[in-house]
């Protein structure tokens, strides 16, 4: 009817929601984060990048300090003017000093090492680490050569491996142990053999074979006169028996007097007698006895060593022995009757009774200080027993009991 209010219409109510067991859906991380920028790809590269990187630095650091698979070769390499760190990488290649080339090349490059090298001739070897290859370079100058002589070489193996590390000519090395102004100057006769002291030595590629030989003579002269004052009884001894009127004091600086060269010329017969360090001084005792017991005569030190060099001395001045020759034009090695038996071998020890006319050998300082320093015993004969060792006896009797003993067993020798 008109003018009568309409009821409202209430909206149905709804029934109050249960509770659901299902935990409350989250927002998602993509609509949480729309617009920002992804962070987690980002810093998982810049890791990579840097491990990448410091695993490529610790590469570069091997390569750098890992030497070259080499023998210890000298090897020279000319580096040009204007000379690129290409041209240098290649020549180092072609000289077998280094490995992974293009790795050197980048080094070389980066560094600016080729660029500074020095140029002309270079000194290296063929077991040398990168980086010192780079840092030779880098110097400016030519490197130096490592020679090492060993104890007991003759003039004659000093001359030919120097030669051949590249230091100067066998030949010129040869002529200047016999230079007579040198002999002069240190009080020697006929060569400088036993003066050339074993040792390592870096010395310049085409160094002068006088500066060379200097520097060794040097060298022993510098050892001795050390020796020497830790062994005064044995100077004493030295100048006693040789008769030397300079008394025990050191001649003029540089020069040897005879007691000196009585020291080397034995040192030079023990460092060739025996190897082992045990026996050395007890070596060196048989051959003082030899020369100085009133009742041992003839005072023949019998040293197969001795023989031989004389051999190689005669041959190398030109008047080969027949005793000697191997029947090729060769210098026999190996002890033969006709040998011991051959008075024209100045240096034949069975034959001359002293010592030799000059060292046969270059002894190094263990040697000089065992002839210095040797030990007390009577002992007038040894025999080598293959081991290394050697088995002494104060009489001839006895020490023919050792000889069969240790030559039955067929791997001895035989001196004094």
């Amino acid at each position: 009817m008109a003018g009568r209010p309409r009821p409202v219409a209430k909206p149905p109510t709804k029934a109050p929601a249960k509770p659901s067991s299902k935990p409350p859906v989250r927002a998602s991380r993509r609509s949480r984060s729309r617009g920002a920028p992804p962070r987690r790809p980002l810093a998982i590269a810049l890791a990579v990048l840097a491990a990448l990187t410091a695993l490529c630095a610790f590469g570069v650091l091997v390569y750098l300090r890992t030497p070259h698979r080499g023998r210890g070769r000298p090897v020279r390499i000319t580096v040009a003017e204007g000379a690129d760190s290409a041209a240098v990488t290649r020549a180092l290649w072609s000289a077998g000093v280094i490995d992974h080339p293009w790795l050197f090349h980048m080094l070389a490059a980066v560094t600016g090492v080729a660029d500074r090298a020095h140029r002309g001739t270079v000194a290296l070897r063929d077991d040398l680490t990168p980086y010192a290859v780079l840092r030779t370079l880098h110097r400016g100058v030519a490197g130096l050569i490592r020679v090492t002589i060993p104890e007991g070489y003759t003039r004659f193996d000093i001359a030919r491996r120097l030669e051949s590390a590249g230091v100067c000519p066998a030949a010129d090395f040869i002529a200047h142990t016999e230079d007579p102004v040198l002999l002069q100057r240190y009080g020697l006769s006929g060569s400088l053999e036993g003066y050339l002291f074993p040792d390592t030595y870096d010395l310049p590629p085409d160094s002068p074979a006088g500066r060379v030989v200097e520097r060794m003579v040097a060298e022993l002269s510098r050892h001795l006169r050390e020796l020497k004052a830790s062994h005064p009884d044995g100077v004493l001894r030295a100048a006693s028996l040789s008769g030397s009127d300079e008394g025990p004091a050191s001649p003029s600086p540089g020069g040897f007097d005879r007691a000196d060269r009585l020291i080397v010329t034995l040192a030079s017969l023990v460092e060739r007698e025996t190897g082992s360090p045990d026996d050395r001084a007890h070596v060196a005792s048989v051959f003082w006895n030899r020369l100085r017991l009133p009742d041992f005569r003839p005072r023949l030190l019998q040293s197969d060593p001795t023989v031989v060099y004389g051999c190689t001395v005669m041959a190398a001045r030109g008047t080969p022995l027949p005793s000697c020759d191997r029947g090729d034009g060769g210098v026999r090695r190996g002890i033969t009757g006709a040998m011991l038996t051959d008075r024209g071998n100045p240096y034949n020890t069975y034959q001359h009774e002293g010592v030799p006319p000059g060292a046969i050998a270059n002894p190094g300082a263990a040697a000089l200080s065992a002839v210095l320093a040797p030990t007390s015993d009577q002992d007038l004969y040894f025999v080598a027993m293959g081991s290394g060792r050697s088995a002494f006896a104060p009489t001839l009797e006895e020490h023919r009991r050792n000889v069969q003993r240790y030559l039955r067993r067929g791997d001895a020798g035989v001196s004094p």
